[in-house]
C-alpha cells in the first residue's frame, strides 16, 4: 500500500508559476528584471516542511492509512489463515484418498468446491474494501493537495500583485528547473510566515 507515498509528494508536482499584473507598486527589496519583467521565486522543499496545513494534512493522512491498514490487514491475516487451514485439509484429504470410501470421497469433493467458492468470494470482498480504501484516501489526497494548491495561489497571486511581480517560479529539488536562486529573490519564508497566520484562523 504505497499510496500514502504520494503524499510526499502532495502538492509537490504543483506548478506555483503565477503571470501577473505590471502595473502595481515597486517592492522593498530588488527583485531580478528580465525584459521589464520582476521576477521571485519560492522554495518548495522549505515551503512544504514549514507550512502548518501541509504538516497537519500529511499527518491526518498518515494516521488515516494507518487506520484503514489495521482494520483492513487484520481482515485479510483472519482470511489467510482460513485459506491456510483448508489448504492443509484439501493436502490430507488428498494424501488418504485411496482410503477413502468413493461415495465419501465424492461428498468431500463437494464440500470443498463450495468452499473453496466461498474463500473466493470473501477475497473479492476483502480485495473490494482495500481499493475502496485507498480510493477513499485518493480522494482526500487530491482535495487536501487542491486546497493546499488554492492557499498557495492566491497568496502568491495577491502579493505578486501587491508588489509588481511579474513571475512568481518555483525551486524544487525534486522539480528541477531552478538549481540556484539569489537569497534576495527568496520570499518562501515570508510565504511560509503568511501561509501559517491565515491557517491559523
Amino acid at each position: 500500500m504505497k499510496k500514502i507515498l504520494l503524499l510526499s509528494a502532495l502538492v509537490v508536482s504543483t506548478l506555483l508559476l503565477v503571470q501577473c499584473k505590471k502595473n502595481t507598486p515597486a517592492v522593498t527589496f530588488n527583485p531580478s528584471q528580465t525584459n521589464g519583467g520582476k521576477i521571485v521565486f519560492v522554495d518548495l522543499d522549505t515551503l512544504y516542511t514549514k507550512y502548518q496545513m501541509y504538516i497537519d494534512s500529511k499527518q491526518q493522512l498518515e494516521d488515516d492509512y494507518k487506520k484503514a491498514e489495521s482494520s483492513i490487514g487484520g481482515k485479510f491475516e483472519v482470511f489467510q489463515k482460513k485459506a491456510a487451514d483448508f489448504q492443509r485439509k484439501v493436502m490430507e484429504i488428498q494424501q488418504r484418498a485411496q482410503d477413502i470410501a468413493p461415495v465419501e470421497l465424492k461428498k468431500l469433493e463437494s464440500d470443498f468446491g463450495a468452499q473453496q467458492k466461498r474463500l473466493a468470494e470473501e477475497e473479492t470482498a476483502l480485495n473490494k474494501q482495500r481499493d475502496e480504501a485507498l480510493g477513499g484516501l485518493d480522494k482526500k489526497i487530491q482535495e487536501l493537495q487542491q486546497q493546499i494548491k488554492t492557499k498557495i495561489d492566491q497568496y502568491l497571486e495577491k502579493i505578486a500583485a501587491e508588489r509588481g511581480y511579474d513571475y512568481v517560479i518555483v525551486k524544487s529539488s525534486l522539480q528541477g528547473g531552478i538549481l540556484y536562486g539569489n537569497k534576495n529573490l527568496d520570499i518562501t519564508e515570508e510565504t511560509i510566515k503568511a501561509l501559517n497566520e491565515n491557517y491559523k484562523k
